[in-house]
């Protein structure tokens, strides 16, 4: 599972908690953390996201951070008071083909709600045929919670790219296809939340 913490400050202070909260998430288990700079929906916010094997590890982290001699509160002081929290939540992937060593690249993501939680998991395989031709490298879907997404039926679509100019040769070729015509059935049961890219500044893995 993936917790991701979306804020706005400056690159100093975001670089610099990230120093701090990586090596916390190393000594807690966590298998990586990365973070971004997004452009779109809550633009020009940072996004910091840790992965763990499990929920069980997930918590596991959370019980070390607020223990009362964790120190990471006092540690981290300076960095919070710069910084302005958009929202926390989790992601548990689904279904997916995005493998494990994520690497700075750049992410095309959409929050989306879909009452027909099998029509989700069909749609990779169709996504991931007209993506892969556009020169994706990967696609997951994540059920999310957290922040304001109460609804058990709201999930993030991720398509991974290696740059940005890939990522936008990708929409002139979808553009080009029958890609909306083969997924309009599936698309009129969904309500896109927001979207937005995501480019990996900094990441660490632990395992």
């Amino acid at each position: 599972m993936i917790v991701a913490w979306k804020y706005r400050t400056t690159f100093e202070n975001a670089y610099d908690s990230f120093e701090k909260i990586s090596k916390f998430q190393k000594s807690a288990g966590a298998d990586w953390v990365n973070m971004y700079i997004t452009t779109g929906a809550d633009n020009g916010s940072f996004l910091t996201a840790v992965g763990f094997e499990n929920m069980k590890a997930y918590g596991k982290m959370d019980d070390m951070w607020n223990a009362p001699d964790s120190g990471m509160d006092k540690m981290m002081a300076d960095n919070l008071s710069k910084t302005q929290l958009v929202e926390t939540v989790n992601l548990t992937k689904m279904v997916g083909n995005i493998d494990e060593d994520q690497s700075p690249e750049v992410f095309s993501n959409f929050i989306f709600e879909c009452d027909d939680v099998q029509a989700v998991r069909d749609s990779h395989e169709i996504d991931w045929k007209y993506y892969k031709e556009g020169g994706c490298t990967g696609i997951d879907i994540h059920r999310m919670s957290g922040g304001d997404y109460a609804s058990n039926n709201i999930f993030m679509f991720c398509a991974r790219f290696k740059t940005m100019e890939d990522l936008g040769a990708n929409w002139d070729h979808m553009g080009q296809t029958s890609y909306g015509k083969d997924l309009a059935g599936y698309h009129s049961k969904i309500k896109i939340i927001k979207n937005f890219n995501a480019r990996s500044l900094k990441f660490e893995r632990f395992k």
